[in-house]
């Protein structure tokens, strides 16, 4: 080789290595007292870390509560899990992914199986809220409520003070007209003695007041905008409003239970997976595929020396993409990065076979028979893909799990080979 293919392969050789180290090790960095790892964890289902169980009942305040109530109530403790919106510090927006909901017909007992992180208090509150949505008058007098919302959205405005949060409430036709009477009605007057008089109401939700308020003007469009929190241009701040903004909207837009729920119990159940449970496979794992580049080395010579360090490197790869793509992990899950690992050692293997029968003596020659080999991998791999996309699509968390990483293991592969491996090999071969 000459210096400038050496160059190429020890840069290639290097970023392999540290790729391996960013994966399997991690980027600490120094904060307050203690060091952290950037890297961000990998999301892991409830069967492989454990959830929280929540019990939830009808309120015992409830005396003739029919049947139909307890089926309107499990759909609405769906729609709130499927359409809640979760934020973090870095404004994130993520989803509630993992959770499984029981119901018993007869009593309307609910218990929700959520997974355990920082947002399971909140989604356990708001999914068990009643929502009952309510503008009263001073007198207690009940002007629009649940039946008169259209829809409600969260959205923010940035100015020099900093970005404000709002939520904007849109009522149907006839909570339109109600809603400019109301605004024509409940305002600030003053008499021929100067003295002011103001007439306010109330924004409630479930009895507790949100807004009290009076309006300047006449609101004929039937949108009534409220501010959440104070403008600030601290992001903390900034996700604490946005979530809550989002909650009041989730509320409004799946509408109020039937009945009062109260919760029976809260816990953490273990998983039944612990890590001890998968050391032995682990290291059964890692022993076969140092089997396989060593079978690698001494059948296939340099050209298997070079595929045999990129192996590590696609495994790194894959498992970071994982984790920043925030793939939820199941078991399912993991069977399908070990079927991703041996889809690429199979065609790692193919092409050093390809490689070996056709004596590539020249650079020309290796990369056309790697392009053939790439070729001939994608046609076997295209119903694998077509398969692992639909399952992508499943709403069963085991089966999209499966799907998800079968995907990203499948593309990866491609890519990977084509632009590591492809360079490696050709770098190596004589002009």
């Amino acid at each position: 080789m000459k210096a400038e293919q050496r160059l190429k392969v020890a840069f290639i050789i290097l970023l392999i290595v540290l790729i391996c180290l960013i994966s399997f090790g991690g980027i600490y960095i120094q904060n307050t007292k203690f060091v952290e790892d950037i890297i961000p964890e990998y999301s892991l289902g409830m069967d492989l870390e454990g959830s929280r169980v929540i019990s939830l009942v009808v309120s015992d305040a409830v005396n003739e509560v029919i049947k139909e109530n307890y089926e309107k109530s499990k759909e609405i403790f769906e729609k709130r899990l499927q359409q809640m919106k979760l934020y973090d510090e870095n404004l994130t927006e993520m989803e509630v992914e993992d959770y499984t909901i029981r119901f018993d017909e007869e009593t309307g007992k609910t218990i929700l199986q959520l997974p355990e992180n920082e947002f399971t208090d909140m989604i356990a509150q708001y999914t068990a809220i009643k929502g009952t949505f309510e503008v009263v008058d001073e007198e207690g007098n009940v002007l629009l409520n649940n039946t008169h919302l259209k829809n409600a959205q969260v959205g923010y405005q940035t100015a020099e003070t900093g970005t404000t949060v709002y939520l904007t409430i849109q009522f149907n036709e006839e909570g339109t007209k109600i809603l400019k009477d109301i605004s024509n009605t409940f305002i600030k007057t003053t008499d021929e003695e100067g003295e002011e008089t103001t007439k306010t109401v109330e924004l409630k939700l479930d009895d507790t007041t949100i807004l009290s308020t009076y309006f300047e003007e006449e609101i004929a469009n039937g949108i009534l905008n409220l501010s959440i929190g104070q403008a600030s241009s601290n992001t903390n701040d900034f996700s604490t409003y946005l979530q809550e903004a989002s909650n009041l909207a989730l509320l409004l837009n799946t509408g109020a239970l039937p009945v009062s729920y109260t919760m029976e119990e809260n816990r953490y159940v273990m998983s039944d997976i612990t890590r001890q449970m998968f050391q032995i496979p682990a290291i059964v794992v890692i022993s076969l595929i140092v089997v396989g580049m060593i079978v690698f080395i001494i059948k296939y010579r340099k050209n298997g020396l070079f595929v045999a360090i990129s192996l590590p490197g696609y495994i790194a790869i894959f498992l970071l993409v994982l984790r920043y793509t925030n793939v939820m992990l199941t078991m399912e899950g993991i069977v399908g990065i070990l079927i991703a690992i041996i889809l690429n050692y199979i065609f790692c293997t193919y092409l050093l076979h390809l490689l070996k029968k056709n004596e590539a003596k020249t650079q020309l020659e290796a990369s056309i028979q790697f392009k053939e080999a790439i070729l001939k991998a994608v046609w076997i791999i295209i119903p694998v893909s077509i398969t692992a996309i639909v399952l992508c699509f499943s709403g069963w968390l085991p089966i999209f799990s499966f799907g998800m990483v079968m995907f990203w293991g499948i593309v990866l592969m491609i890519l990977y080979n084509l632009i590591i491996t492809r360079t490696l090999i050709i770098s190596c071969t004589k002009k």
